[in-house]
């Protein structure tokens, strides 16, 4: 006995791209909302071409570099017993809304993991990096990889979905909140499958697969940082704004994931970790840009010269307010906790100052010193076997840690939440976690006066960071104005005097705390702009 088929509309007028993957086209004009999402070429046979040109709901992305992508798997190529068509198969389809021009209606377009993973290869693998020697990484070895793992396989959704949802939010005027959410929450599903899968990997040692670990965690970090940006810009533009919200972006879930990565790398006797000095999150040096005398973003950003000029009395006032907490009586008075704070205070500033020092003056070839024990202690894993990983996978999570003036500065700065002892982050991050959407109605003062000595230079030392962090802003997409965000929330929380009512005797006249004026000194110049 047959099944009755369900009754469909057939698209009989589709476009060349829908009818050669055999999907439905909504025969939308110049182009079909799936070939404008995914960056394919919109061709009709040419009697359609003559049909109405009504207005039409429009999402649109922004055009990908002109680099040739060669020898990435198709989209249109997954098989039977690929992940891809076991969970395009079983997965919750999502609504993309977009505004409409004429009646505010919206057209609904059904992403498909075959959409996703086409946009990455397309849009998402492009961008990630202005890094000529890792495009070869992100757009043929980890798409591949994908094919063969459901743990990369979902990562890489996510992070295309994350991806979508940061073109959506750029564009003017701005889209619907529900359309931008619904993506958003594709990607987070994707994001808890991947991680469950992660766990159930980690959670079986005799038959650990490392390259798909490592993989996984390279995706993620984006996912992070740029999901949390995008629930930022989805609160702000909520009706409800609370006065006490507190913020909800937290460096928590990159951090593990940096960490993961750097502990894998280890227990495979990475010879590029030696010493803890060095981070799989910096550049090769071998590895130019597009061009070989072409700065990159961060080091043209228009707040570099600022934070060249500026820094070294900025660092050299947070020195001294460090050291005035170890000649201090109150330093000892607490006991050994006390002091362990001081200590990985002590350890976070003097990386922080080795990464600034590697930053500025790149010139500076010699080895960098190594840092405290204490930093090193955290990262030595046990001794286990693992099986080898790929060396183009390897090579593209460990590299040299000191960046030339025609590297990235994106990965050198995020080795500082790599670097930093596990004392300092659970300092500061439950300070962090405080912060504020928009400025507290109680005095500054009041505010700040909960803060301990121990506590506040550890919000100083990271707000110094996030001042650094602003320089790769149009550098690493998915990290963006997140640092500028961080430093707000901070300042909307404690106020920026924290640092001279606890200090008062290092301030002189009315000067101003350094991190707090460069955030107004961004803000002047992008309003000018």
């Amino acid at each position: 006995m047959f099944r009755t088929r369900r009754a469909h509309r057939k698209s009989r007028m589709g476009c060349f791209a829908c009818k050669r993957r055999k999907v439905k086209c909504d025969e939308l004009k110049p182009a079909c909302t799936r070939c404008e999402l995914t960056l394919q070429k919109c061709n009709y046979p040419p009697a359609v071409l003559s049909a109405a040109n009504e207005p039409r709901a429009k999402l649109s992305l922004p055009s990908p570099p002109c680099s040739v992508l060669s020898l990435s798997p198709n989209a249109s190529s997954f098989s039977e017993g690929s992940p891809s068509f076991e969970t395009s198969t079983r997965s919750t389809q999502v609504v993309v809304e977009a505004t409409c021009c004429s009646d505010a209606a919206d057209a609904a377009l059904r992403l498909s993991d075959a959409d996703l993973y086409h946009h990455y290869l397309e849009h998402t693998s492009r961008t990630l990096t202005h890094c000529q020697r890792d495009q070869d990484v992100l757009q043929v070895g980890i798409p591949s990889l994908a094919l063969q793992s459901k743990t990369v396989f979902h990562s890489l959704l996510a992070l295309s979905a994350v991806c979508l949802c940061c073109d959506m939010i750029s564009k003017e005027p701005p889209p619907n909140l529900d359309a931008v959410n619904q993506v958003l929450m594709t990607g987070y599903r994707l994001y808890n499958m991947a991680s469950e899968q992660m766990r159930e990997l980690i959670s079986q040692p005799d038959a650990l697969k490392t390259e798909p670990l490592l993989a996984s965690a390279l995706l993620l970090v984006p996912f992070t940082t740029a999901s949390q940006q995008i629930n930022h810009w989805i609160s702000s533009k909520s009706r409800s704004q609370e006065s006490h919200k507190l913020l909800s972006t937290t460096p928590r879930d990159v951090i593990v994931m940096m960490r993961g990565i750097r502990t894998t790398l280890q227990a495979l006797d990475c010879r590029y970790l030696s010493t803890p000095q060095e981070t799989e999150f910096a550049i090769d040096s071998s590895s130019p840009l597009l061009g070989f005398n072409i700065s990159p973003p961060s080091r043209t950003h228009v707040m570099f010269p600022i934070l060249a000029a500026t820094r070294q009395g900025a660092f050299s006032k947070l020195q001294e307010r460090l050291e005035s907490l170890y000649h201090s009586n109150a330093c000892y008075e607490g006991g050994r906790c006390t002091d362990d704070q001081l200590s990985a205070c002590a350890a976070a500033f003097e990386i922080l100052v080795n990464i600034r020092t590697d930053i500025f003056s790149p010139s500076n070839s010699s080895a960098p010193q190594s840092i405290e024990p204490t930093a090193k202690k955290s990262f030595e894993p046990e001794s286990v076997s693992l099986p080898q990983v790929g060396p183009w996978l390897r090579s593209y999570a460990s590299r040299h840690a000191i960046p030339l003036p025609t590297e990235l500065l994106t990965r050198p700065f995020l080795g500082f939440l790599v670097q930093a002892p596990q004392a300092y982050l659970d300092l500061v991050l439950p300070l962090l976690d405080q912060r504020l959407e928009s400025p507290i109605d109680i005095p500054s003062e009041d505010t700040s006066a909960q803060l301990t000595k121990e506590q506040a230079l550890a919000l100083d030392i990271y707000a110094h960071w996030s001042v650094l962090m602003f320089l790769v802003e149009e550098e690493s997409w998915w990290i963006g104005k997140l640092p500028v965000v961080t430093l707000t929330g901070m300042v909307n929380r404690y106020g920026d005097h924290f640092v001279t009512r606890l200090w008062p005797e290092g301030t002189h006249g009315q000067e101003q705390w350094w991190p707090g004026s460069m955030l107004t000194i961004l803000r002047e110049i992008k309003r000018c702009r």
